[in-house]
Protein backbone atom coordinates (compact mmCIF):
# COMPACT_ATOMS: atom_id res chain seq x y z
CA UNK A 1 0.00 0.00 0.00
CA UNK A 2 1.44 3.31 -1.07
CA UNK A 3 0.91 6.36 1.24
CA UNK A 4 0.33 9.67 -0.45
CA UNK A 5 3.33 11.86 0.55
CA UNK A 6 1.22 15.03 0.41
CA UNK A 7 -1.24 13.63 2.97
CA UNK A 8 1.67 12.60 5.21
CA UNK A 9 3.15 16.11 5.08
CA UNK A 10 -0.28 17.62 5.91
CA UNK A 11 -0.59 15.37 8.95
CA UNK A 12 2.89 16.36 10.18
CA UNK A 13 2.08 20.05 9.68
CA UNK A 14 -1.21 19.76 11.61
CA UNK A 15 0.52 17.87 14.46
CA UNK A 16 3.23 20.52 14.58
CA UNK A 17 0.67 23.33 14.75
CA UNK A 18 -1.20 21.56 17.55
CA UNK A 19 2.04 21.04 19.44
CA UNK A 20 2.91 24.71 19.04
CA UNK A 21 -0.57 25.76 20.18
CA UNK A 22 -0.37 23.55 23.26
CA UNK A 23 3.10 24.89 23.98
CA UNK A 24 1.93 28.52 23.70
CA UNK A 25 -1.02 27.80 26.02
CA UNK A 26 1.33 26.15 28.52
CA UNK A 27 3.75 29.09 28.30
CA UNK A 28 0.83 31.51 28.84
CA UNK A 29 -0.38 29.61 31.89
CA UNK A 30 3.14 29.44 33.28
CA UNK A 31 3.66 33.16 32.63
CA UNK A 32 0.39 34.04 34.42
CA UNK A 33 1.45 31.80 37.34
CA UNK A 34 4.84 33.52 37.55
CA UNK A 35 3.22 36.97 37.36
CA UNK A 36 0.84 36.09 40.22
CA UNK A 37 3.75 34.81 42.31
CA UNK A 38 5.73 37.98 41.57
CA UNK A 39 2.79 40.17 42.67
CA UNK A 40 2.38 38.15 45.86
CA UNK A 41 6.13 38.36 46.46
CA UNK A 42 6.15 42.14 46.01
CA UNK A 43 3.16 42.48 48.33
CA UNK A 44 4.87 40.32 50.94
CA UNK A 45 8.05 42.39 50.58
CA UNK A 46 6.12 45.66 50.95
CA UNK A 47 4.31 44.30 54.02
CA UNK A 48 7.61 43.19 55.53
CA UNK A 49 9.17 46.61 54.87
CA UNK A 50 6.18 48.37 56.45
CA UNK A 51 6.41 46.12 59.51
CA UNK A 52 10.14 46.79 59.83
CA UNK A 53 9.55 50.55 59.43
CA UNK A 54 6.94 50.47 62.21
CA UNK A 55 9.21 48.49 64.54
CA UNK A 56 12.16 50.79 63.81
CA UNK A 57 10.02 53.88 64.42
CA UNK A 58 8.61 52.44 67.65
CA UNK A 59 12.05 51.58 69.03
CA UNK A 60 13.44 55.00 68.06
CA UNK A 61 10.53 56.79 69.75
CA UNK A 62 10.99 54.70 72.91
CA UNK A 63 14.69 55.58 72.89
CA UNK A 64 13.85 59.29 72.60
CA UNK A 65 11.31 59.14 75.41
CA UNK A 66 13.83 57.59 77.77
CA UNK A 67 16.84 59.75 76.91
CA UNK A 68 15.42 63.22 76.25
CA UNK A 69 13.86 65.70 78.65
CA UNK A 70 10.50 67.43 78.56
CA UNK A 71 9.41 71.05 78.59
CA UNK A 72 5.88 72.41 78.78
CA UNK A 73 5.73 72.19 74.97
CA UNK A 74 6.84 68.56 74.70
CA UNK A 75 10.02 66.50 74.24
CA UNK A 76 13.17 68.48 73.44
CA UNK A 77 16.52 67.42 72.00
CA UNK A 78 18.35 70.18 73.85
CA UNK A 79 19.89 69.30 77.25
CA UNK A 80 18.96 71.27 80.34
CA UNK A 81 20.92 74.46 80.85
CA UNK A 82 22.10 74.14 84.44
CA UNK A 83 22.29 77.93 84.70
CA UNK A 84 18.58 78.22 83.86
CA UNK A 85 17.25 77.26 87.29
CA UNK A 86 14.41 79.35 88.62
CA UNK A 87 14.59 81.46 91.75
CA UNK A 88 13.10 78.54 93.70
CA UNK A 89 15.89 76.25 92.54
CA UNK A 90 13.80 74.22 90.08
CA UNK A 91 14.91 73.52 86.52
CA UNK A 92 13.27 75.60 83.81
CA UNK A 93 10.38 74.04 81.88
CA UNK A 94 10.27 76.84 79.30
CA UNK A 95 9.99 75.67 75.67
CA UNK A 96 13.15 75.80 73.55
CA UNK A 97 11.58 75.53 70.08
CA UNK A 98 12.56 72.06 68.89
CA UNK A 99 9.98 70.03 70.83
CA UNK A 100 8.13 66.96 69.63
CA UNK A 101 4.63 67.87 70.74
CA UNK A 102 2.73 65.44 72.96
CA UNK A 103 -0.77 66.42 71.80
CA UNK A 104 -1.25 63.62 69.22
CA UNK A 105 0.35 65.62 66.39
CA UNK A 106 1.37 63.32 63.52
CA UNK A 107 5.09 62.98 62.72
CA UNK A 108 6.95 61.11 60.01
CA UNK A 109 9.11 58.23 61.20
CA UNK A 110 11.10 55.61 59.31
CA UNK A 111 10.06 55.04 55.71
CA UNK A 112 6.31 55.53 55.29
CA UNK A 113 5.55 55.08 58.98
CA UNK A 114 3.90 57.93 60.91
CA UNK A 115 3.64 58.28 64.67
CA UNK A 116 2.12 60.50 67.33
CA UNK A 117 2.60 60.92 71.09
CA UNK A 118 -0.24 61.88 73.43
CA UNK A 119 0.29 62.89 77.05
CA UNK A 120 -2.32 60.84 78.94
CA UNK A 121 -3.14 63.79 81.19
CA UNK A 122 -4.37 65.61 78.10
CA UNK A 123 -7.30 63.14 78.14
CA UNK A 124 -10.43 62.86 80.27
CA UNK A 125 -9.62 60.24 82.90
CA UNK A 126 -12.34 57.61 83.44
CA UNK A 127 -10.51 56.18 86.49
CA UNK A 128 -10.10 59.53 88.24
CA UNK A 129 -11.02 59.73 91.93
CA UNK A 130 -12.95 62.91 91.09
CA UNK A 131 -14.98 62.71 87.86
CA UNK A 132 -15.46 66.48 87.55
CA UNK A 133 -13.86 66.67 84.08
CA UNK A 134 -15.91 63.72 82.82
CA UNK A 135 -19.03 65.31 84.27
CA UNK A 136 -18.22 68.57 82.47
CA UNK A 137 -17.75 66.66 79.20
CA UNK A 138 -21.07 64.82 79.61
CA UNK A 139 -22.85 68.09 80.36
CA UNK A 140 -21.91 69.25 76.84
CA UNK A 141 -22.74 65.93 75.15
CA UNK A 142 -25.83 64.67 76.99
CA UNK A 143 -28.70 67.14 77.62
CA UNK A 144 -30.65 64.68 79.81
CA UNK A 145 -29.48 65.07 83.46
CA UNK A 146 -30.99 61.68 84.40
CA UNK A 147 -28.87 59.96 81.75
CA UNK A 148 -25.76 61.83 82.90
CA UNK A 149 -26.36 60.59 86.45
CA UNK A 150 -26.82 57.02 85.21
CA UNK A 151 -23.58 57.14 83.23
CA UNK A 152 -21.53 58.47 86.15
CA UNK A 153 -23.12 56.10 88.70
CA UNK A 154 -22.73 53.05 86.45
CA UNK A 155 -19.05 53.83 85.93
CA UNK A 156 -18.50 54.28 89.69
CA UNK A 157 -20.34 51.01 90.47
CA UNK A 158 -18.28 49.18 87.83
CA UNK A 159 -15.02 50.29 89.47
CA UNK A 160 -15.77 50.14 93.20
CA UNK A 161 -15.37 46.90 95.16
CA UNK A 162 -18.72 46.90 96.98
CA UNK A 163 -22.16 45.70 95.86
CA UNK A 164 -23.96 48.91 96.79
CA UNK A 165 -25.86 50.42 93.86
CA UNK A 166 -25.55 54.17 93.34
CA UNK A 167 -28.44 56.32 92.12
CA UNK A 168 -29.08 55.16 88.57
CA UNK A 169 -26.11 52.78 88.75
CA UNK A 170 -25.83 49.02 88.27
CA UNK A 171 -24.24 46.01 89.94
CA UNK A 172 -23.80 42.31 89.16
CA UNK A 173 -27.50 41.37 89.07
CA UNK A 174 -28.27 44.16 86.59
CA UNK A 175 -25.48 43.00 84.27
CA UNK A 176 -26.60 39.36 84.41
CA UNK A 177 -30.20 40.36 83.69
CA UNK A 178 -28.98 42.09 80.51
CA UNK A 179 -26.80 39.13 79.51
CA UNK A 180 -23.63 41.12 80.16
CA UNK A 181 -20.46 40.04 81.93
CA UNK A 182 -20.51 41.26 85.56
CA UNK A 183 -18.45 44.36 86.50
CA UNK A 184 -14.76 43.87 87.22
CA UNK A 185 -14.96 45.92 90.46
CA UNK A 186 -11.60 47.34 89.49
CA UNK A 187 -10.16 50.21 87.47
CA UNK A 188 -10.74 50.09 83.71
CA UNK A 189 -7.70 48.78 81.83
CA UNK A 190 -8.34 50.88 78.71
CA UNK A 191 -11.01 53.22 77.29
CA UNK A 192 -12.27 50.32 75.15
CA UNK A 193 -13.54 48.65 78.35
CA UNK A 194 -16.29 51.28 78.51
CA UNK A 195 -18.14 49.02 76.06
CA UNK A 196 -18.58 46.58 78.96
CA UNK A 197 -20.00 49.15 81.40
CA UNK A 198 -23.75 49.16 82.00
CA UNK A 199 -25.55 52.08 80.28
CA UNK A 200 -22.30 53.18 78.61
CA UNK A 201 -22.43 50.34 76.07
CA UNK A 202 -25.80 51.50 74.72
CA UNK A 203 -25.09 55.23 75.09
CA UNK A 204 -21.87 55.03 73.05
CA UNK A 205 -23.71 53.28 70.20
CA UNK A 206 -26.22 56.13 70.12
CA UNK A 207 -23.43 58.75 70.15
CA UNK A 208 -20.89 57.79 67.44
CA UNK A 209 -19.55 61.36 67.60
CA UNK A 210 -18.04 60.58 71.03
CA UNK A 211 -14.47 59.56 70.16
CA UNK A 212 -13.93 57.78 73.46
CA UNK A 213 -10.85 55.84 72.31
CA UNK A 214 -9.02 59.14 71.73
CA UNK A 215 -10.71 61.39 74.29
CA UNK A 216 -10.58 59.15 77.37
CA UNK A 217 -7.61 57.98 79.45
CA UNK A 218 -7.25 55.80 82.51
CA UNK A 219 -4.37 57.37 84.43
CA UNK A 220 -6.29 57.65 87.76
CA UNK A 221 -5.69 61.38 87.77
CA UNK A 222 -8.24 64.17 88.12
CA UNK A 223 -5.84 66.73 86.56
CA UNK A 224 -5.66 67.52 82.83
CA UNK A 225 -2.78 69.08 80.89
CA UNK A 226 -4.13 72.04 78.89
CA UNK A 227 -0.97 71.98 76.73
CA UNK A 228 -1.84 68.47 75.48
CA UNK A 229 -5.64 68.60 75.15
CA UNK A 230 -7.24 68.19 71.73
CA UNK A 231 -9.37 70.90 70.17
CA UNK A 232 -12.54 68.96 71.06
CA UNK A 233 -11.60 68.65 74.73
CA UNK A 234 -10.50 72.28 74.99
CA UNK A 235 -14.01 73.16 73.86
CA UNK A 236 -16.02 70.53 75.76
CA UNK A 237 -14.11 70.45 79.05
CA UNK A 238 -12.26 73.76 79.36
CA UNK A 239 -14.93 75.89 77.70
CA UNK A 240 -12.94 77.58 74.92
CA UNK A 241 -14.75 78.53 71.73
CA UNK A 242 -13.80 76.40 68.69
CA UNK A 243 -11.87 79.34 67.18
CA UNK A 244 -10.00 80.06 70.42
CA UNK A 245 -9.18 76.38 70.85
CA UNK A 246 -7.71 76.24 67.35
CA UNK A 247 -5.70 79.41 67.96
CA UNK A 248 -4.34 78.17 71.26
CA UNK A 249 -3.21 74.83 69.81
CA UNK A 250 -1.08 76.76 67.30
CA UNK A 251 0.14 79.19 69.95
CA UNK A 252 1.05 76.62 72.59
CA UNK A 253 3.54 74.88 70.31
CA UNK A 254 5.85 77.85 70.78
CA UNK A 255 4.31 79.66 73.76
CA UNK A 256 2.46 77.22 76.06
CA UNK A 257 1.00 78.65 79.26
CA UNK A 258 2.82 78.09 82.53
CA UNK A 259 -0.23 78.72 84.74
CA UNK A 260 -3.94 78.15 84.22
CA UNK A 261 -4.64 81.77 85.18
CA UNK A 262 -2.44 82.77 82.24
CA UNK A 263 -4.70 80.88 79.86
CA UNK A 264 -7.74 82.57 81.38
CA UNK A 265 -6.09 85.92 80.76
CA UNK A 266 -5.38 85.13 77.11
CA UNK A 267 -8.88 83.82 76.38
CA UNK A 268 -12.23 84.49 78.00
CA UNK A 269 -12.76 81.12 79.64
CA UNK A 270 -15.94 80.66 81.68
CA UNK A 271 -15.05 80.36 85.35
CA UNK A 272 -15.18 76.78 86.64
CA UNK A 273 -14.84 75.28 90.09
CA UNK A 274 -11.29 74.40 91.24
CA UNK A 275 -9.65 75.18 87.87
CA UNK A 276 -6.18 75.45 89.40
CA UNK A 277 -6.59 72.00 90.94
CA UNK A 278 -8.14 70.41 87.84
CA UNK A 279 -5.66 71.52 85.19
CA UNK A 280 -1.89 71.46 84.75
CA UNK A 281 0.60 72.73 82.15
CA UNK A 282 3.42 70.14 82.18
CA UNK A 283 3.43 66.66 80.54
CA UNK A 284 3.21 63.52 82.66
CA UNK A 285 5.11 60.23 82.33
CA UNK A 286 1.95 58.50 81.12
CA UNK A 287 1.88 58.47 77.32
CA UNK A 288 -0.11 56.99 74.46
CA UNK A 289 1.87 56.18 71.29
CA UNK A 290 0.29 55.55 67.88
CA UNK A 291 2.00 54.11 64.79
CA UNK A 292 0.49 53.73 61.32
CA UNK A 293 1.61 53.48 57.69
CA UNK A 294 0.88 55.82 54.82
CA UNK A 295 -1.92 54.42 52.70
CA UNK A 296 -3.86 52.65 55.44
CA UNK A 297 -3.66 49.22 57.04
CA UNK A 298 -3.48 48.49 60.74
CA UNK A 299 -2.58 51.23 63.22
CA UNK A 300 -1.03 50.25 66.57
CA UNK A 301 -1.72 52.08 69.82
CA UNK A 302 0.47 51.57 72.89
CA UNK A 303 -0.23 53.07 76.30
CA UNK A 304 2.78 53.12 78.60
CA UNK A 305 4.27 54.69 81.68
CA UNK A 306 7.88 55.88 81.76
CA UNK A 307 9.65 54.35 84.75
CA UNK A 308 13.33 55.38 84.42
CA UNK A 309 14.17 54.04 87.88
CA UNK A 310 11.81 51.05 87.72
CA UNK A 311 12.94 47.57 88.68
CA UNK A 312 11.19 46.04 85.64
CA UNK A 313 12.59 48.41 83.02
CA UNK A 314 12.52 52.03 81.82
CA UNK A 315 8.87 51.76 80.77
CA UNK A 316 5.80 49.65 81.51
CA UNK A 317 3.13 48.96 78.88
CA UNK A 318 -0.43 49.30 80.20
CA UNK A 319 -2.27 48.16 77.07
CA UNK A 320 -1.79 47.74 73.32
CA UNK A 321 -4.25 47.22 70.48
CA UNK A 322 -4.54 47.51 66.69
CA UNK A 323 -7.32 49.21 64.74
CA UNK A 324 -7.95 50.14 61.13
CA UNK A 325 -5.74 53.09 60.23
CA UNK A 326 -7.38 56.51 60.02
CA UNK A 327 -5.51 59.53 58.65
CA UNK A 328 -5.25 61.99 61.55
CA UNK A 329 -3.18 64.45 59.61
CA UNK A 330 -2.55 64.59 55.88
CA UNK A 331 0.67 66.52 56.48
CA UNK A 332 2.77 64.67 59.06
CA UNK A 333 5.71 66.71 60.32
CA UNK A 334 9.32 65.78 59.73
CA UNK A 335 11.70 66.19 62.66
CA UNK A 336 14.44 68.46 61.35
CA UNK A 337 16.31 68.71 64.64
CA UNK A 338 17.19 65.03 64.86
CA UNK A 339 19.28 62.69 62.71
CA UNK A 340 17.40 59.71 64.20
CA UNK A 341 14.99 59.59 61.24
CA UNK A 342 17.28 61.33 58.74
CA UNK A 343 17.86 58.43 56.28
CA UNK A 344 14.17 58.30 55.35
CA UNK A 345 13.03 61.90 55.69
CA UNK A 346 12.54 64.30 52.83
CA UNK A 347 11.97 68.04 53.09
CA UNK A 348 9.67 69.27 55.83
CA UNK A 349 6.08 69.51 54.68
CA UNK A 350 5.50 72.57 56.83
CA UNK A 351 7.67 74.61 59.11
CA UNK A 352 8.37 73.23 62.58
Amino acid sequence: MVVNPHKQQGFVLAATLWALAIMFVAVGIFNAYVQRKMVLGLQAKAHMEQSLDQISTEQTVLYMLNTLRMTRAGITFKPQNLQAATEDGFMSTDPVGDEIWVDDTAYQGVGNTYFSIQDATGLVDINAPELTNLEQLLTQLEPNPVMRTRLLSSLTDYIDSDDLIGIGGAEKQDYLAKGMAPPSNDYLRSPAELQRVYTWNEWLKLHPNVDYLHWFGFARSSVMNVNAMSKELLVLVLGLSPDDAERYIIERHTNPVAYIAELGARYRIPEQQDMEERFRTYPSRLLRLSFWNKGGGQARTISLQLTPNGLLGPWQVDYEYSVQSVNKNNEPLAIRQSSLFKPTLGADIRAH
